[in-house]
Order: C-alpha cells, then structure tokens, then sequence
C-alpha cells in the first residue's frame, strides 16, 4: 500500500520535476519474468525512484545499510521495496549481515520479480566508469543456478541520463542489452568462485556498450554542456540521441592537451556570448518550433501559469530552501529535491483542499483540484517562453549583428563536429 502510494506521488513529482521524461526498450521487460538490472548511478536515491515508476512494473533495489539503522526506518523503507546491503565503510562486523540480503534478492527473483543492483556500488558525477562490484554476479549466478534456479535469468542493462541536476532537467531511461545468464551454468558447477570472477568482468565491457560514459572523469561537465546540446538536435528522436551522446563522449576522450583546452575555451566562448545576448542555444536548433505556435500556446496557457505560480510559490520557496540548507554533494541534490518536493506540496494542496470544500466557491474548488496540472504547465511555460524570447531576440539580431549571429553558428559547428 505505502509503495503505490508513494508510486503514484512521485509520478505525479517527476511528471512536474523533469522538462521531458523518454524510457526507451520498455519492451524488453516482459511481464511476470525476473531480471537484474544493472544501471548507472548518477543521481543517489532518484535513480531507483524515476526507474520504480517508469519501468511500469514492481521494483526491489539494494539501498546502502547504514540508513537503515532504526526499526521504523528499516519497516518503512522495507514497504518500499529497499533491501539494505553493507559495504566494509559500515564496518565489517556488518558485511556478513549481506547473506541475508543476496537471499531476500535470490526469494524475490524466483518469484519473478525486478532486482535493482548499481553494479558501481555508489552514486556520483562523473560518467566514468567504476569497477564492478561482485554483488551483482553473486546473486545473479547464485539466483540461476543454486537450488533449482532459474536457469532462463538476464541481468539487463538500464542507461540513465538527467541533462543536468535540477528543476526541468530533462530525463533518458534506455534498457539496451541483456546478458543470458545460461553460458555460465557449466562453469558455475564446477567453480562457482570462478565463475562469479568471470561474469564480474563480462560487465565491464556489457555495462560500456549500454550506458552514456566517458573514460576521463574530469571530462563529464564539458561533456553534459556538448550532450544537452546534442539533445536540441535530437529532439523527439531519444534512440538518436543515446547514440550521438555517446560519441560525443568518445570523441571528447580523444581531445587531449591543447586541442582539448582549445576545445573547452571556445565552448565557454560559446556560452558566455549566448548568455550576454539572452539567447538560448535551442534557437540554434533544427528542432525549433514555428514562433507563431510558441506564442499561441503561450497566450492560451498563460492563466493557469499566473494561478500555479501564486499557489505554489510559497511550498516552492521552501523546498528549494531546504534542499539548498541540507544537501552538500550535487549528487543528491535531485533526490532531495524532488522527495521534499512531493511531501511538501501533498501537504500544503491536501491542507487546501480541505478548507475550500467547506465553502461553496465551486471555481476555487476546481482550481485546487487542479493546481498540480497547473503546475505542470507553469514549468512547461517557463520553458517555452524562454525559448520564444530567444527566438525573437536571434531574429533580430539577424538583421542587426549578422556577423556575431554567424560567429556563434560556426562555434556550435565546431563543437559538434
């Protein structure tokens, strides 16, 4: 009950939380069959959260142990499908304390459930990649070949991206291939140390061919800049994208010393002169839509904009306050946010909602009711007018500034060269 409850709350966050959510190979995931996920981690709890509710089925995911210290922590985020697991930073006298948590992944997999694993082991920013864990191999080999098992098991591969950490970023979730684990039952009954070593470093080249990744850690902020770029292009196009972000990252890999410095200084170039200019790098875009349809849709919306930015500026206010008092790594950011987020608004329109059904003002009934769907638009109208004055703002500057307006077209050329 407390799982679709908070399934359905967060569907409704995430809904207003990201500009453009796209889940790509839903598909693969067919119904009432177990799989193992294995994912990137880029984004602490807000990866397992955005993957229960876009997966459309059930989700089990291994949360780190220390959280669940306290018995009315450890029943509540049990309700929410999270099995805690124990690394040796927790203290070793808790690692053996992980046998009971590979059992509870092996019972919830023989009852065709999903496993969630970040193979990676922790959650940060850099889009390199960490050595695997033996977790994942351990439970998925224990799973398909002890007692029976499941002899027709996968891990399958979930690629995450969020275009940035924060309010409107917009959001990929890409199943890509899955990993049978069939190949490994001979050499699992002989050794099963050997094989779990074996499936272990099979991950690394499968979890690389499946997620957006760069070899140079220090690389990943220039590597967002030139993706969320990328992204305009692709527009409507999600497969297209994954696949041009991840040659991007492997173009950007080959840049090193100077070219590379050139590379990063023209990009700053690039932004500094959009931003002096207010322009977008959206009006750049092929994708961009006709101005004349921006601007009707702007002007058909704009009341339920001004009504949800009255109504939600004060939950808003303080979510964002909090966040920003209580979160120290960027990582977490987004789940913070967008957890306070839901419980803070649930809050404030539920105390609303009680108090205009005691009156008879029946618009003001139905405004409340509503405020969540507005809230939705104000963001996707914050957005769209934004781009419809860059828009407006290049068009002019076509006629005054050719030669700047052509200096920027050619800087974007070269970056996405």
């Amino acid at each position: 009950m407390l799982y679709r409850f908070a399934w359905v709350l967060m569907w409704i966050t995430f809904k207003i939380y990201f500009r453009r959510i796209d889940v790509i190979g839903l598909e693969k995931l067919e119904k009432d069959k177990p799989y193992i996920l294995v994912a990137n981690h880029p984004a602490s709890f807000l990866d397992a959260m955005v993957l229960a509710v876009f997966l459309k089925r059930d989700l089990h995911f291994y949360v780190r142990g220390d959280i669940f210290k306290h018995p009315l922590a450890f029943k509540f985020l049990t309700w929410l499908h999270m099995i805690p697991i124990f690394s040796r930073e927790h203290g070793m006298e808790n690692v053996g304390r992980n046998y009971n948590t590979f059992e509870r992944g092996k019972k919830l997999l023989q009852q065709g459930k999903l496993l969630l694993i970040f193979p990676e082991g922790f959650s940060r920013l850099s889009k390199s990649i960490e050595p695997m864990k033996k977790g994942p191999a351990r439970v998925a080999l224990q799973t398909a070949f002890d007692d029976g098992g499941l002899n027709h098991l996968s891990i399958q591969s979930v690629a995450l991206n969020y275009s940035y950490h924060g309010v409107q970023s917009d959001l990929l979730i890409r199943l890509g291939e899955s990993l049978p684990l069939v190949h490994y039952a001979g050499i699992y009954t002989e050794s099963p140390a050997k094989a779990i070593s074996m499936l272990t470093s099979d991950l690394t080249p499968f979890f690389e061919r499946n997620i957006i990744h760069i070899q140079d850690g220090n690389k990943t902020l220039v590597a967002e800049e030139i993706m969320r770029m990328e992204f305009n292009d692709c527009m409507g196009e999600p497969s297209t994208f994954f696949e041009q972000a991840r040659l991007r990252c492997e173009k950007l890999d080959t840049k090193v010393d100077q070219a590379y410095d050139q590379y990063v200084e023209v990009l700053n170039q690039y932004k500094k002169l959009l931003h002096v200019h207010g322009l977008v790098d959206r009006s750049f875009s092929n994708n961009n839509p006709p101005h004349i349809m921006g601007l009707l849709n702007l002007l058909l919306t704009i009341e339920f904009y001004l009504f949800a930015k009255v109504f939600w500026l004060f939950p808003g206010k303080l979510v964002k306050w909090i966040a920003d008092k209580t979160v120290t790594r960027i990582d977490f950011y987004t789940s913070v946010y967008s957890g306070v987020l839901a419980f803070t608004c649930l809050i404030w329109w539920l105390g609303w909602m009680i108090f205009v059904f005691q009156t008879d003002l029946m618009l003001l009934k139905v405004s409340i009711t509503f405020s969540p769907f507005f809230a939705y638009i104000a963001m996707q109208w914050e957005h769209d007018f934004a781009d419809l004055k860059s828009d407006l703002k290049l068009k002019n500057l076509k006629s005054t500034a050719p030669s700047l307006v052509k200096q920027l077209e050619e800087m974007r050329s070269f970056l996405l060269s």
